[in-house]
């Protein structure tokens, strides 16, 4: 009985010794935070995102959101945190590409991650020939350190182009010689992001066919489609010349395109980036 009295005196001792210590090494140290970009699937980690407007032409500007993410404990009460522009990394113009970043952000009370909202703006032409980048910094605030290296910036970048794909000419047969304003247009008329890479799955034929002729029917009477698309918000607007009407959203008046009169055949035709007629092919 005296062992087991010695024993249970021994636990005990050693158990108040283990609760001091565990109460001694509480977490104390400064809480960071830092770009959530990993890919919990691949378990690969990026530092971008990319974006084009080409994709919503109804749209003049719009919002990325970018994942932060705390180590450290979370709290009670919100918490603030901050960006900054990195201007070397950075090609995109404050005012004219996105709108300036606020003074703080927020991470909501007894939460341990957020997402940054990021308005890029479509109102440069330019984006039509080039993409713009801005890349961020998390920076030092009351509340948070940011001394994660290599998790501590993020880069967005956007334009408003297409680029020719690879099932462009695999189905050329319908579609035509590419040009970019095709492109935007095939998209606007079918939401069709992109077509087989081959023509070999008899079972996917039928789809490229049906976009192809709605395309092209698109091409022939843009007025047609605008009255059985109405929720879209398109419209088609004719100069006061009569030789020349511009296609365009109501959303975004700033990205128009324009169509031609061709004396020739007395009808109107999109006009691409090379001044070159759009020709339907179905």
């Amino acid at each position: 009985m005296k062992h087991l009295f010695k024993l249970a005196l021994i636990c005990s001792v050693l158990f108040c010794s283990c609760d001091k210590d565990a109460q001694e090494m509480k977490y104390e140290s400064q809480d960071n935070i830092y770009f959530d970009f990993l890919n919990v699937i691949t378990n690969v980690r990026t530092d971008s995102v990319t974006f084009s407007f080409a994709l919503f032409p109804e749209k003049g500007s719009d919002t990325v959101w970018l994942p932060v993410r705390i180590s450290g404990i979370r709290q009670a009460g919100d918490r603030k945190f901050k960006l900054a522009v990195i201007d070397s990394s950075t090609t995109a113009v404050e005012g004219v590409h996105y709108e300036k970043l606020k003074a703080e952000y927020i991470l909501p009370s007894d939460s341990g991650k957020a997402k940054v909202p990021i308005i890029i703006l479509n109102t440069d032409p330019a984006l039509k020939e080039k993409s713009v980048r801005l890349k961020v910094k998390l920076i030092n605030s009351d509340d948070f350190h940011s001394e994660i290296k290599g998790w501590d910036t993020a880069k967005v970048v956007f334009s408003n182009r297409l680029v020719k794909p690879i099932w462009w000419d695999v189905w050329g047969s319908m579609l035509g010689a590419y040009s970019r304003v095709k492109h935007e247009l095939f998209y606007v008329s079918t939401k069709a992001t992109s077509l087989p890479e081959s023509q070999q799955d008899w079972q996917v034929t039928p789809l490229a066919l049906y976009y192809g002729r709605s395309f092209s029917a698109f091409l022939k009477d843009p007025q047609l489609w605008i009255d059985t698309h109405e929720t879209e918000g398109y419209i088609l607007e004719a100069d006061a010349d009569g030789k020349t009407k511009y296609f365009y959203n109501k959303g975004n008046v700033a990205a128009k395109w324009k169509l031609e009169l061709n004396t020739g055949d007395n009808k109107y035709y999109f006009i691409d980036e090379t001044n070159n007629r759009i020709i339907p092919q179905m």
